[in-house]
């Protein structure tokens, strides 16, 4: 009977045991399936890193063109810049240049008007004073027709634009 008992005992460790030993094989089997799971994603994420370190150096390296060809454009601006520039001061040069010229052409012009309007005014005067020269001597009758014949004479100064007319120059 004691032999009974012991094997009893024996019986329910055993069992004990072998449902100990059938909890320990699904843990260790779902610790299998587990670390399988865990290795494919490390993989995984292995090759996601390798895959962001290529984009990265891509990246770096299309950084680095654009970089060098904002550098370029850049440098390209400047000297645009710097010729803008000094064509800008060509071209004030020139512009003080024109602009002296120019004011002593005026003057040129100015004094030359003065001449022909004197001149004018010198022929205007002498065409009226032979006008009076021949209404003075009393031509009669012929005088009357010939004057009827010839336009009447008016002055050149009275003829010209008023702006020549306004126009005071100084020389």
């Amino acid at each position: 009977m004691i032999s009974y008992l012991a094997d009893g005992i024996l019986m329910i460790a055993l069992i004990v045991t072998s449902v100990w030993v059938m909890k320990m094989n699904n843990r260790l089997q779902k610790l299998r399936d587990n670390h399988f799971e865990f290795r494919r994603i490390m993989e995984q994420t292995n090759q996601a890193l390798e895959g962001i370190e290529v984009s990265i150096d891509e990246i770096n390296v299309r950084g680095q063109q654009v970089l060098n060809a904002l550098g370029k454009r850049i440098d390209e601006a400047r000297d645009i810049v710097t010729d803008i520039d000094k064509m800008t001061r060509e071209v004030r040069g020139q512009q003080k240049e024109l602009r002296l010229e120019m004011v002593a052409f005026q003057e040129a012009i100015g004094k030359e008007c003065n001449n022909q309007i004197g001149i004018l005014k010198k022929i205007s005067e002498a065409a009226n004073e032979a006008v009076r020269k021949e209404a003075s001597t009393g031509q009669g009758t012929s005088a009357a027709g010939a004057s009827a014949e010839r336009p009447p004479f008016y002055r050149i100064e009275d003829q010209l634009p008023s702006m020549l007319r306004r126009v005071n120059l100084k020389s």
